[in-house]
Parts: C-alpha cells; sequence; structure tokens
C-alpha cells in the first residue's frame, strides 16, 4: 500500500479538495483507496458526502483505542463508492492531542492502525490538518510519500521552508526518505504571476513539482459542497480532467519502500537524536546522560540535507536533555514533552 500525506499547514490551498479528488480518481482506475481524514474539521468527511455524526467510530477511537487493539480499522472504515473508502474524523480529534502526549510511541498510532489494512488497499490517502502538532506528525510517520499542495499566488511559498524542515526531521528520526511534491492549485493561466508562482516552487525544491496543475475551476468547489468528487459531480470539467492527471502521474511514480525506525534501529535501546540546522557549525546533545558536558555527545550532519542525527544506546529510563546548536540551548521542537528544571524548560524522553 503507498501512503500519501497531503499536507500543507496553510489553509486554503486546496488541500482536502485533492485529498477528495486524488482518492476518487486513482478508484477511478480500477485502485482500491483508503482516504483518512486526520483534521478534527472534518472536511474530507464532509466532502466525501457524510453528514457529521452519522457514524459511530472515528479516526479518533482508532488512535486512542491503539494500545489496546479492542477496536479494529474495519469496524471504522466506510465505503464512500466502488473502490473508494473513508475512515471518518470528527471534532473529536482536536481533544487527541492533548490526550497522547503521554503515549510511547505517540508518532506511530496512526501507522500501527494502516499496518492491519495495508494488504486491502493499493492507496492510502491522508488529510491532514493545517497545522504542524502531533496529528500531522502521525500521518508523516506512517506515510511514504507527501504532496504539498500550494495556492499560486504571492504568498505560494510562504512556510514551506518550515514545512520541509519538518519532513527532513521525520526523515531523519525513521532513516527514511519521504518523496516529496508540491502541487500547484487553483492555477490561473491567464496571469503572469500564476507561472511565477510556478517557477518559484520549481526553485526551492529543486524540480519535486507535479509536472499536472490544478486550474481554477468552479466546478471544484461546487463538487465539495454537494458531498461528491468532480469526476462524478462534473465529469467533463477541467477540474476533473486536471486531477485524472494527477492520477496518471501518481501512478507513474517510482514507490521507495517504507519501514519502522523502531525496527531498523535494532535490539539495541536508545535514542535518534535529530535536529535541523542547516546553518549551524556544531550541534550537540547535552543531556543527563552525559553529565550535562557539553560537547561530549556531538551529531553529524547530513551532507546537504540540513538535518544533525546521531543515535545514543540508552538503558531503559527517564532522560532530560537539550540541543546545544553553536552555543545556543534549545529545546526539541518535535517532542512535545518537557519539565522545568531551574534553568528553564528541558525536553523529556523516556525508554522502555
Amino acid at each position: 500500500m503507498r501512503t500519501i500525506a497531503v499536507i500543507n499547514q496553510k489553509g486554503g490551498c486546496g488541500k482536502t479538495t485533492t485529498v477528495i479528488n486524488l482518492a476518487a480518481c486513482l478508484a477511478r482506475k480500477n485502485k482500491k483507496v483508503l482516504v483518512v481524514d486526520m483534521d478534527p474539521q472534518a472536511h474530507a468527511t464532509l466532502g466525501l458526502g457524510l453528514g457529521l455524526g452519522g457514524y459511530e467510530y472515528t479516526v479518533y477511537d482508532l488512535l486512542l483505542d491503539s494500545g489496546r487493539k479492542e477496536l479494529q480499522p474495519g469496524d471504522v472504515v466506510i465505503e464512500i463508492s466502488r473502490g473508494l473508502d473513508l475512515i471518518p474524523s470528527d471534532v473529536m480529534l482536536s481533544a487527541a492531542e492533548p490526550a497522547l502526549l503521554g503515549r510511547d510511541h505517540r508518532e506511530y498510532l496512526l501507522a500501527d492502525v494502516l499496518k492491519s489494512v495495508e494488504q486491502r488497499y493499493d492507496f492510502c490517502i491522508i488529510d491532514c490538518p493545517p497545522n504542524i502538532g502531533i496529528l500531522t506528525f502521525n500521518a508523516l510517520f506512517a506515510c511514504s510519500e507527501a504532496i504539498i499542495p500550494l495556492e499560486t499566488g504571492l504568498f505560494a511559498i510562504h512556510g514551506l521552508a518550515k514545512l520541509m524542515e519538518t519532513i527532513e526531521i521525520v526523515n531523519a528520526k525513521r532513516n527514511l526518505t519521504i518523496t516529496t511534491n508540491a502541487l500547484l492549485t487553483m492555477f490561473d493561466r491567464r496571469t503572469r504571476i500564476a507561472y511565477e508562482s510556478l517557477h518559484e516552487v520549481q526553485k526551492h525544491l529543486g524540480g519535486q513539482v507535479f509536472t499536472a496543475v490544478i486550474n481554477f475551476n468552479v466546478r471544484l468547489k461546487e463538487a465539495v459542497s454537494h458531498g461528491r468528487p468532480v469526476i462524478d459531480y462534473a465529469p467533463d470539467s477541467i477540474g476533473a480532467r486536471d486531477y485524472l492527471d494527477l492520477a496518471a502521474e501518481v501512478l507513474k511514480m517510482k514507490v521507495k519502500k517504507i519501514a519502522a525506525a523502531r525496527d531498523e534501529e535494532g535490539k539495541e535501546k536508545g535514542m535518534l537524536f535529530s535536529f535541523y540546522a542547516p546553518h549551524a557549525k556544531q550541534v550537540c546533545v547535552v543531556a543527563d546522560f552525559n553529565d550535562w558536558q557539553p560537547g561530549r555527545t556531538p551529531l553529524q550532519h547530513v551532507d546537504g540535507s540540513g538535518v544533525w542525527k546521531r543515535f545514543v544506546p540508552l538503558k531503559k529510563g527517564a532522560y532530560e536533555y537539550k540541543f546545544l546548536v553553536d552555543g545556543t540551548w534549545v529545546t526539541d521542537s518535535t517532542n512535545p514533552k518537557v519539565v522545568r528544571s531551574e534553568f528553564g524548560e528541558n525536553s523529556l524522553i523516556e525508554i522502555d
């Protein structure tokens, strides 16, 4: 199963529209597709024709039940049409982040859920929330590919650097590269700024941009408001043609195998520390396990990626740490667990 996260922390860029219509077009090409709605706003759920509250379970129940395994994905999956299924969402998912803060391996909960259905589907398309938090990290730790929808305009690449930084951090923690491509949406061929945006994105992403673009088309908005993919609502529209082109391009892409970082690290217990700092000269992890001695545990720079990383063998227990980046103390922005000390906040990890 190819798992694709559709991600952008900026709203209004066509993220959910892409999830719904790419999934429907892949299903139209005789692929078995599962959509996972990881957004508490549940726009993908609504856009596929389900009224909120019209179903018993959501992805929230699967994530919170992940440790007990009493609830199976099959109990939550809803058939939308031939070849297209959905794991829905609702506003309760907004309560998942605080509830998951204390969970071990909380970034892998969605990946664990999807393992039990990966033989049933050709594709899983994940609709991410418009922010970078535990839910988005779950999507990134579960996926092997990411699509970044970008609205053409002056702010097309606004926030792109932070998003790519987040993906690089996940890559470092999993020792795996997520295949990332941008998708230009709301493209108005009549304007110069649309083509300027396309060239700017190509320059920033080094060619990791889909050839297919999604032209501005009112039929796309109409289809979503009617709870139907555009391929069903207006099959002869420009929007339907554009998403069929995108689906064809996705099908031609080479697939990289995904593997769990927890297995790749072997039997030795420990922690893979990583930090994104492309311009830093030195990054060290300073912690209670090295007596808070700067320079004792330096991270290695991964050439060309901007990521510094090092696997540190550790015994079972809890450890406090910070990064020292060119003399500046920094907590781990990817780890929401912190504890206060007399010197401020420290990041916290627990080794089982």
